[in-house]
């Protein structure tokens, strides 16, 4: 036979029921955005976005964890990559 349960220890699954499903949420990027296919920017593009100038893309691309170097003389830059890091830097 079972014990029956108080309803403080009934919260307290609610509760991680909850935490469990918006972690879940947080870490599949619970947005419509996350759905939209990437776009894949020039640098000119990108240099517009970030207000800046083409070179300083070029100069500071290895250390921008959103541009792909896809040839010795192409480069493309995730508008979605660029969009979280200009978030995180505000």
């Amino acid at each position: 036979m079972t014990e029956p349960r108080n309803p403080f220890d009934l919260l307290v699954d609610a509760i991680r029921v909850a935490v469990r499903e918006e972690i879940a949420k947080a870490l599949n990027g619970n947005s419509r955005a996350a759905d939209e296919p990437d776009r894949w920017l020039t640098p000119d593009e990108a240099a517009k976005l970030m207000q800046v100038n083409e070179a300083w893309i070029y100069r500071n691309s290895r250390r921008l964890p959103f541009a792909k170097k896809l040839s010795r003389k192409q480069l493309r830059l995730s508008e979605k990559g660029l969009m979280r890091w200009l978030a995180a830097r505000k």
